[in-house]
């Protein structure tokens, strides 16, 4: 018990620190340095082992070749006793036979035997009376009826024993080490945005962000995972009063001082069990990486950026933090899953508040012959008076290249919504946590991939959508972007947005965005 609370508590300062440090010293990298030497020569080591061993065998091939040679002229013995010659040839042969022995031995220890399969071409000699021979016959006739042969090719396939020897192995098992080791990745955006219509000041806005990733599987169906991710800049939400956002990717991690921060984002230990039918996930999770999801919009780094078309805005999800994530695979196209999280990402009281949501997904073929995705939700708030919400969320392909989306959700109503009713930037009504500002929200929209015949892996897509708030207002967004995919690791996205009717600072502003993002990733 004492262990166990020990790696609790190691594991909860993991999960729940909100700044990281690393740093990879010089000593550190030349001992690694020093380790791989080492390897190398080890297997340097066994290939000399191996080319001694040859040596030996043919050495005593040799040897017997030469004593079998000379049985019929050894000397004649002065004493003329058989009996002691036929005693010296046992011993010899004996003595031979053992060291043989002893190669042998010691070949089947620095080699293991892999049964493998081989297809091969073969090259046989037909009869006209249907004889086949593998060789050809004397002046090109059969053996048998002494007509002439034909020469034809065939492809057998032949099962026999590949010696791999210990370097291989051990090559391998390098290999293989290597990659049960953890895999680092990285991923910068940078967006600019401008806005070009609003009542407010027209200003341009930067904002970046860089995302740190490690995987790793300590077992066969198990994989930990770090997101480690820092933020700089707010964008147009810090003066644009939108429910719907501007910008998903936002949200500066500085601190008051001024210092950017790291904040450990995600870092969770997921396993599959019964099959691989059961996917288990526990730590500090993000629940809209497993709930909500869409083909066409879940991702505002690589799609769109408005808020209201990364997920539902009625999911009202807490911010990162403590909980755990189970879906179960049917395997006939029916997925269900169930996650848990606190509503409180500082380590205390992780049992208060709990969020708590369910699905069910279903993937068919119906329309079309394409690939279908339709999931519902429902979902209940513990940090807001466990208040309820439901929705929908599907994606449907029309085509390879043509791919449909479309959204609901609604939320329980409590009230009227904590705004700001007359834009003087001061709350005017304030019912606390127990309430929740959006009754509804729908949004649909599509995407095309391969928009042009030379730019295959592009895609443009546009999306449209509306939030019903408490109190009766409601707003609108809509997005178009262009993805340019210049290779595997770099794209270049320049989009436009627009906010009608900002419900957020009580007037009917439009708000006209214009943007670009990139974004880097290996």
């Amino acid at each position: 018990m004492k262990f166990a609370s020990r790696l609790l508590c190691l594991i909860l300062t993991l999960v729940f620190s909100n700044s990281a440090f690393a740093e990879v010293t010089e000593e550190m990298y030349r001992a690694l340095v020093e380790r791989l030497q080492s390897v190398e020569e080890s297997v340097k080591g066994v290939n000399n082992y191996f080319v001694k061993v040859d040596n030996m065998e043919s050495d005593f091939a040799g040897l017997r070749t030469k004593i079998e040679g000379t049985e019929g002229t050894k000397p004649v013995s002065y004493n003329n006793n058989s009996s002691n010659n036929s005693n010296y040839d046992k011993k010899v042969n004996d003595r031979l036979k053992m060291l043989e022995d002893n190669v042998f031995e010691l070949k089947d220890r620095a080699t293991l035997m892999d049964m493998t399969d081989e297809i091969r071409r073969v090259k046989e000699f037909v009869c006209p009376n249907g004889h086949v021979f593998p060789d050809q016959g004397t002046k090109k006739k059969c053996p048998i009826d002494g007509l002439k042969q034909k020469s034809r090719n065939r492809y057998k396939l032949y099962k026999f024993a590949r010696r791999e020897s210990i370097s291989e192995r051990i090559g391998a098992a390098i290999e293989e080490e290597f990659e049960r080791r953890i895999v680092l990745g990285a991923s910068g955006t940078g967006i600019y945005q401008q806005i070009v219509s609003s009542d407010k000041k027209e200003r341009g806005f930067t904002q970046g962000s860089f995302d740190l990733l490690f995987i790793s599987k300590p077992l066969l169906y198990t994989t930990f995972f770090i997101d480690l991710e820092a933020i700089g800049g707010n964008g147009p939400d810090e003066i644009i009063g939108s429910f719907s956002g501007i910008n998903d990717d936002s949200g500066s991690f500085q601190d008051d001082d001024g210092i950017d921060r790291l904040s450990v984002r995600e870092v969770w230990l997921q396993t599959h069990l019964l099959n691989e039918r059961l996917m288990i996930v526990g730590g500090k999770i993000d629940l809209t990486n497993y709930f909500d999801s869409n083909t066409v919009a879940n991702d505002e780094t690589t799609q769109f950026i408005t808020s209201a078309f990364v997920n539902n805005p009625t999911m009202e999800v807490p911010e990162n933090g403590p909980g755990i994530v189970a879906f179960f695979d049917t395997r006939r196209g029916l997925t269900l899953g169930l996650g848990l999280q606190s509503a409180d990402n500082s380590g205390f009281n992780i049992t208060d508040h709990i969020y708590a949501i369910a699905e069910i997904g279903y993937r068919s073929h119906f329309f079309f012959g394409q690939e279908g995705n339709y999931r519902i939700w429902g979902r209940m708030n513990g940090g807001r008076d466990d208040n309820r919400g439901f929705g929908i969320s599907m994606d449907q392909n029309l085509s390879t290249r043509l791919t449909l989306f479309a959204r609901y959700g609604a939320n329980e109503e409590n009230g009227t919504s904590n705004r700001d009713k007359d834009g003087d930037g001061v709350i005017d009504i304030d019912l606390g946590d127990n309430d929740t500002d959006i009754a509804s929200a729908w949004s649909v929209g599509m995407r095309l991939r391969s928009p042009f015949f030379s730019r295959v892996n592009d895609e443009v897509a546009f999306a449209f959508g509306s939030l019903d708030l408490v109190g009766g207002d409601d707003e609108s967004a809509a997005e178009i972007y262009y993805k340019f995919h210049i290779n595997d690791h770099f794209a270049i996205t320049p989009n436009y947005q627009a906010i009608f009717d900002t419900a957020g600072v009580g007037d009917e502003d439009t708000v006209s965005v214009i943007g670009i993002r990139t974004q880097l990733e290996f």
